[in-house]
């Protein structure tokens, strides 16, 4: 089971690498790990434990809590980077931040802009809610999509809601 877990997580990880092509076919000729189709170099990661490795670190990252800044938050607000610092910052923002009812323009003001204003009807309640979507790196689940924070306003532009979701 471990070692299915570790050969999964490494495969996805090699997948979700974002190379071309022609990256992939340079990288080979350096690393046969590079490609997929060499499963008795993968094979050998695995065994040699360097799979269940990288899986413990990923796991690690997305384990640190870091204080909410401002200016660190701000600074990755257009960033497409999978390894952003926000995610680690979620836990401080929702203790110490986002606690109180906070109006669409004090969020604003505290998180910048959104990467999206979205309207959508929550399934479990069937209310059309005003949401506010920041993105916050690539953690959830495999590392392989992204994941945002979402808050959600009610008609008056009231923080009713958040959470966070992956897209």
């Amino acid at each position: 089971m471990k070692k299915t877990i570790t050969f999964l997580f490494l495969t996805v990880y090699l997948v979700s690498s974002g190379q071309s092509r022609i990256e992939k076919e340079t990288e080979f000729k350096k690393d046969s790990i590079s490609n997929l189709l060499d499963m008795k170099r993968l094979s050998n990661v695995v065994e040699s434990g360097e799979a269940e490795k990288l899986y413990r670190e990923f796991l690690e990252r997305r384990e640190i809590k870091i204080k909410f800044e401002q200016k660190e938050w701000l600074k990755h607000n257009n960033d497409i980077n999978h390894k952003s610092p926000r995610w680690n910052m979620i836990s401080d923002l929702l203790e110490n931040y986002l606690n109180s009812e906070l109006n669409k323009s004090q969020i604003i003001d505290l998180l910048g802009k959104p990467f999206e204003f979205e309207q959508r009807v929550v399934d479990s309640t069937s209310e059309k809610l005003n949401l506010m979507l920041y993105p916050v790196g690539a953690y959830s689940g495999f590392g392989i999509d992204f994941d945002f924070l979402v808050i959600a306003l009610d008609e008056n532009n009231k923080k009713i809601k958040i959470w966070v979701e992956q897209h």
